[in-house]
């Protein structure tokens, strides 16, 4: 027999409009936009683990784009500075306790279009529902 089913929610979606009303540019999930901003953040799921029955880290990379090696590194600090200030939130009905960096920023400039960007890996620590 079945267990109680435990559906986490769209934690990027929620990320993304958290980091939207804090950093002033651009959010995306999953791809850079086809118009590419100045500025922009893209937002990767890469996986995560359980560590209750309801409660489940997930994991994300973080990429910071800009015009500058500065501008990019500076928008990546600000990204930095307010996931970890992310506290107990429920966004988009997902209720985030808090998020913590694995390692640091690092420099990643796109091989292709040659843009400047500073990657960082984040978990948030999420709670499940019962469906």
């Amino acid at each position: 027999m079945a267990g109680e089913v435990i559906r986490y929610g769209n934690h990027p979606a929620s990320i993304r409009e958290y980091l939207l009303g804090a950093v002033g540019v651009p959010v995306v999930v999953a791809g850079v936009p086809k118009q590419r901003p100045k500025s922009f953040v893209v937002l990767e799921p890469s996986g995560g683990s359980d560590s209750s029955v309801v409660h489940g880290w997930r994991s994300m990379i973080v990429d910071s784009w800009a015009e500058s090696q500065g501008d990019a590194f500076d928008l990546a600090l600000d990204v930095e500075a307010h996931l970890r200030a992310l506290r107990n939130e429920r966004i988009r009905g997902v209720l985030i306790y808090k998020a913590r960096p694995l390692g640091g920023i690092v420099w990643m400039p796109d091989p292709d279009a040659k843009v400047p960007r500073f990657r960082q890996n984040f978990e948030f620590l999420t709670r499940g529902e019962a469906i």
